[in-house]
């Protein structure tokens, strides 16, 4: 989409995709077609793509969308958080160094911020409080509480300045 911000007036696009996770020429294509979208809605706006690329950083179509023009936020960002990849396959203990899902900006925008949050939550499995044990306070109380992540991709974050 085209998009103006009121307070400035400044005009941008904003582009999201979830490509094929099996069809490695799926997603080749889907590159070239956001492309030529971004040519058609007004190559000389900023623009920013986003989503679930479903490949990562060292495959053929990530490299398509950087011969489009569009740098990677991660490569860009003044300052990184990223102490897992983005697929966790809604497990807690997973590890990566690859990321599938990006975010991707025109040169001329400013990426202050990148991240990959990994943040879980817990779940009450039920069972006794108790003390936490010799070598913690007395006071200090634990139940039995699973580990969990809302999804089977991070969320990736930036930070980014017109």
């Amino acid at each position: 989409g085209r998009f103006r911000h009121i307070p400035t007036g400044r005009e941008f696009l904003m582009f999201n995709l979830h490509m094929d996770h099996v069809g490695q020429v799926a997603r080749r294509e889907s590159t070239r077609l956001i492309r030529d979208k971004i040519i058609q809605l007004g190559d000389s706006l900023p623009a920013m793509l986003t989503g679930d690329f479903n490949v990562d950083q060292r495959s053929d179509a990530y490299r398509t969308v950087l011969e489009c023009g569009l740098i990677d936020s991660h490569d860009a960002a003044a300052m990184v958080y990223e102490t897992n990849g983005t697929f966790n396959d809604y497990r807690t203990d997973a590890f990566s160094d690859q990321r599938i899902d990006h975010i991707f900006v025109s040169p001329g925008i400013i990426v202050e911020k990148y991240g990959i949050l990994t943040d879980t939550y817990r779940s009450d499995e039920g069972g006794e409080v108790k003390p936490a044990g010799a070598n913690a306070p007395s006071e200090l109380m634990i139940g039995n509480f699973k580990a969990r992540v809302p999804s089977d991709h991070f969320p990736v974050r930036a930070t980014v300045v017109l």
